[in-house]
């Protein structure tokens, strides 16, 4: 399947997962998330979110999770949330991107970018650092789980929880939900199978054909779903 370049299609428009759900498969707390998608003081999301289809339904479509991706890096930097809502709308202005965290503007640009809208509203913070080296490591590391289609927007993220068992978010795959990108099976099942079903993780792993340290990774990271 190949993307149409409509900033419409179902990477923004279908609801994959809620905030919770998000938290677990991402690795970030759920109260950022709910930060990130939330208004404030009148302005845009940092995040952009989706009307769920009921009420307590999945509201974050597949780009939002990209946008994750690049959002965390920046707060793992120390900059305040503050700071953060505001150099995101300056990039959004500047780019006139809505979108720009999820397109491949920042795989090219990004360090410039972020340091040119950061010196903006950040000024102390930026000198304290002196260069553009921060925003490099942000987007080179955000990089790393984030893949991009023909169209420029993202398609497909690696989600860094699950390590080396390479487990993927992408919409054309598991109606976007985590799966494994060697079997494209679906982590909720291995979950269900193992926490519902009582199936033993060889016996998980021999029906999928994955490793049984591909099923334990699984497991450790979906338990967290009661935590």
């Amino acid at each position: 399947m190949t993307w149409v370049a409509d900033a419409r299609d179902g990477r923004f428009t279908v609801p994959l997962l809620t905030a919770q759900g998000a938290a677990v498969h991402l690795g970030i707390p759920a109260s950022t998330i709910k930060q990130w998608i939330r208004d404030s003081d009148g302005g845009k999301p940092t995040m952009h979110s989706v009307m769920p289809e009921s009420p307590h339904g999945p509201r974050l479509p597949f780009i939002s999770l990209a946008e994750a991706q690049i959002l965390r890096e920046l707060r793992n930097t120390g900059l305040s949330m503050r700071h953060i809502r505001a150099g995101v709308e300056r990039l959004r202005k500047m780019t006139g991107e809505e979108y720009v965290l999820a397109t491949n503007t920042i795989a090219t640009d990004g360090a410039e970018l972020l340091y040119n809208a950061a010196t903006k509203v950040a000024p102390e913070w930026v000198r304290a650092r002196d260069d553009q080296m921060t925003f490099r490591q942000v987007v080179e590391t955000a990089l790393k789980y984030v893949s991009y289609a023909a169209d420029g927007y993202a398609e497909r993220i690696i989600l860094r929880p699950y390590g080396a068992a390479d487990v993927i978010i992408d919409p054309r795959f598991g109606f976007g939900q985590p799966v494994f990108e060697r079997r494209k099976v679906r982590v909720e099942t291995i979950a269900d199978l193992f926490y519902g079903g009582g199936e033993s993780v060889d016996d998980i792993a021999d029906e999928y054909d994955l490793t049984t340290d591909e099923v334990e990774t699984v497991l450790r990271v979906m338990a967290r779903r009661a935590a």
